[in-house]
């Protein structure tokens, strides 16, 4: 009965520091990746980002959205890039004349108090692609106004991988910010033979045929990974 107890307090020991090797292990490979993983902008403002290839299922966690739309398709993927890019446009006050395309008519009207210029505001709707605001500044309000605008932008993908670490690069031609990037690549790492196989602290449970009753044996194994 002694024995049995003192089996317990060895098993329960064992069990505990199982945990926090485990825990301490988590721990460690969390805050690797965190520094694994960079982003920065370089001297010609490109965007830079660092990071490690990953399985599909890593994605998950730093874009559900992305993931879902692409789980159907994941195991024909081997390079997904998302990003934001915004660019602001200026053009300041203009005070050239300008060009008429088109004259109404309009009735006389006799003006009994000086005129005081106003500044009139358009802002467009909320949307994705496009947004603008138009400041007008005149005597009287405009009857209408109409914008015209073309955008356009080139961007340049650089991905360089070596050893399982992918460093890209992203330039637009026009410059503005890149923003919210998600980065993946397939982890591509065949394992041989030898780097399948692993050695350590075994803990089973089973039914033991010569003393004829079932036991738990703590001791050490050999384990092979079979993907």
């Amino acid at each position: 009965m002694k024995m049995q107890k003192c089996f317990y307090i060895v098993l329960t020991l064992f069990l505990i520091t199982c945990g926090l090797l485990w825990y301490a292990y988590g721990a460690y490979e969390h805050t690797n990746r965190l520094i694994e993983e960079v982003e920065y902008y370089d001297s010609l403002n490109n965007y830079n980002k660092i990071y490690y290839s990953k399985t599909f299922s890593a994605l998950r966690k730093e874009n559900r959205e992305l993931y879902d739309s692409l789980k159907k398709c994941k195991d024909k993927l081997d390079y997904v890039i998302q990003f934001s890019h915004e660019k602001d446009y200026n053009t300041g006050k203009n005070n050239s004349k300008p060009t008429i395309i088109h004259d109404s008519i309009h009735d006389t009207i006799t003006i009994t108090e000086p005129l005081v210029s106003k500044t009139y505001q358009y802002v467009s709707e909320p949307n994705d692609t496009f947004q603008y605001k138009l400041n007008v500044n005149s005597y009287t309000e405009p009857n209408w106004y109409s914008i015209q605008a073309k955008v356009k932008n080139k961007f340049t993908i650089v991905n360089k991988e070596e050893g399982g670490v992918n460093h890209t690069t992203i330039d637009s031609n026009n410059g503005g910010t890149i923003s919210d990037v998600t980065a993946w690549k397939q982890d591509k790492t065949k394992k041989t033979f030898w780097d399948r196989i692993s050695v350590g602290p075994t803990f089973t449970t089973g039914y033991d045929p010569i003393n004829k009753r079932w036991g738990i044996m703590i001791g050490g194994g050999i384990v092979f990974n079979v993907k």
